[in-house]
């Protein structure tokens, strides 16, 4: 028997699971911040009396389940079917109303951390354009109320009555969904150890350093005489021989890697792409299962990264910008690992109709690597110097390696920026590495603007700025005049659409 759709016009509440859920995560936070209280606890815990613990720890219980209580009584939502907008009323003591227009919904995530398995209730996320965060979270509820709730607020038919809202919702759930993927543990396994080994060498730097920095605060607190001396520890370490030195840079890095590795797996575990005529479902994640839609008319940038190796594997990494998002919301935007080279083209296909061909492409002029060399290498160089002589003269022999690996990294961006255009899309390819592809719609632009540096002018070169309502993407030392002509066309395209 099909279970009945829920209702969402009358005030309702969470799941009741949600109290000890809220108790949980009341908890965690106390546990969070207080840490530091709880280890010296322990360390000097015979100064304190047992009846001190035993009454700390019931006060403590009774805030927390009191909290717990008054949070989910106090928390109720419900679609106003008048005003046409989401309303949420929330707080402990003092409680606020939170009213999101219908129309300003853009996306709704379902998800499932791993505390809410054992309790059989799902996440739920309501996010609006223009907002880094999320507007709203409901933190419990069943799996059916999360679906209709999702189904609901996804709903694009201004809702006149409940019974046509209702009528639509079936007609939507009864499409046959055109396409369904599955991205491979294997595929995104072979994207974990191929991305981030940087950024997951350079963490775990500063998780070893940061985990010192703790450990020897603790240990003051409680009066230990630590004897840390960093001076003392950098003289040991280049006391070794180059070759180990490289030997503990690489074993890092691999640490890093299989670090990384896991942390992807366990991310982006059983991936699954769901295609309906308006938009794409991502279901994702080993112990967080997560759930998010990509309206593919609200898409405004595709972004397709890959590196040598990836390449060679027939691996990327694509990401789909919204209305409101852009790259440095990493957590909000909605992203494919481990896609090989036909899905890709498939997905992209889907959303414009098209896998764009370019017929025009800028390059940049060499003048740019001037540029980059005085701002990375001689100003650099140069302030170290002015404020530390004596440190530059000491490791006089880095400067060198620096230079090279720096100058390296300024050649190969310039042969890897590019900007191509055609009479419906413009692309700029951009990266040393990870090589990004940024693709966008002309007649979806916002604005743009060129701009041109006094000492440019002699060489007839300037920069392009693309604006859109999932960020900007500026490009420059271009030929200044055919500049001109794209953006002649581009605000003609803009005004006309």
């Amino acid at each position: 028997m099909e279970e009945k759709r829920n209702s969402f016009f009358q005030p309702q509440r969470q799941s009741k699971t949600g109290i000890v859920l809220l108790f949980l995560y009341n908890t965690g936070m106390v546990i969070k911040n207080l840490w530091v209280l709880i280890v010296l606890f322990f360390v000097k815990r015979d100064n304190v009396e047992l009846w001190m613990i035993v009454s700390a720890v019931i006060l403590a219980l009774l805030i927390l389940i009191a909290s717990a209580v008054l949070q989910y009584f106090n928390f109720k939502y419900y679609i106003d079917e008048e005003n046409q907008e989401f309303v949420i009323h929330e707080g402990i003591i003092n409680t606020s109303v939170i009213k999101i227009k219908l129309e300003n919904i853009q996306e709704v995530n379902i998800s499932q951390p791993f505390i809410h398995r054992f309790f059989n209730i799902y996440k739920l996320e309501v996010d609006t354009p223009g907002s880094s965060e999320k507007e709203v979270k409901i933190s419990a509820l069943t799996k059916q109320n999360a679906l209709d709730l999702k189904e609901y607020l996804l709903t694009e038919t201004k809702i006149e009555s409940h019974n046509e809202l209702k009528d639509n919702i079936l007609e939507e759930t009864e499409v046959k969904e055109a396409r369904s993927l599955k991205i491979s543990t294997f595929s995104i396994l072979k994207y974990g150890i191929t991305s981030n080994y940087i950024q997951s060498f350079l963490a775990l730097v500063s998780l070893v350093i940061y985990g010192f920095s703790e450990l020897v605060n603790i240990l003051k607190k409680v009066e230990f005489d630590t004897k840390f001396d960093y001076d003392s520890v950098e003289e040991q370490f280049l006391a070794f021989s180059i070759p180990v030195i490289i030997g503990i840079v690489v074993i890092a890095i691999i640490i890093g890697i299989i670090i990384n590795a896991g942390r992807t797996i366990i991310k982006f575990f059983n991936f699954k792409i769901a295609e309906n005529s308006k938009s794409f479902s991502f279901e994702y994640g080993l112990f967080n299962t997560r759930n998010s839609i990509v309206n593919k008319s609200k898409v405004q940038v595709i972004t397709e990264t890959e590196n040598w190796i990836q390449k060679k594997m027939n691996i990327s990494y694509v990401k789909f910008l919204q209305i409101g998002k852009n790259e440095e919301e990493e957590k909000n935007v909605a992203a494919v690992p481990g896609i090989n080279f036909k899905e890709k083209q498939n997905l992209i296909a889907a959303i414009w109709k098209e896998n764009p061909v370019f017929n025009h492409i800028l390059k940049p002029n060499f003048r740019l690597i001037i540029l980059n060399t005085f701002q990375f290498i001689v100003i650099p160089l140069f302030w170290v110097f002015i404020i530390e002589k004596d440190l530059l003269l000491s490791y006089w022999f880095l400067i060198l390696p620096f230079v090279v690996i720096v100058e390296s990294c300024i050649l190969i961006y310039f042969l890897n920026l590019r900007l191509f255009y055609n009479e419906r899309f413009i692309r700029i390819k951009s990266g040393i590495w990870d090589i990004d592809n940024r693709t966008f719609e002309v007649e979806k632009l916002q604005t743009v603007k060129i701009s041109q540096y006094f000492w440019q002018r002699k060489t007839n070169l300037g920069s392009i700025t693309f604006y859109t309502s999932a960020g900007r993407f500026k490009i420059g030392a271009l030929h200044f005049k055919k500049l001109k002509k794209l953006l002649n066309y581009c605000m003609y395209k803009i005004e006309t659409n």
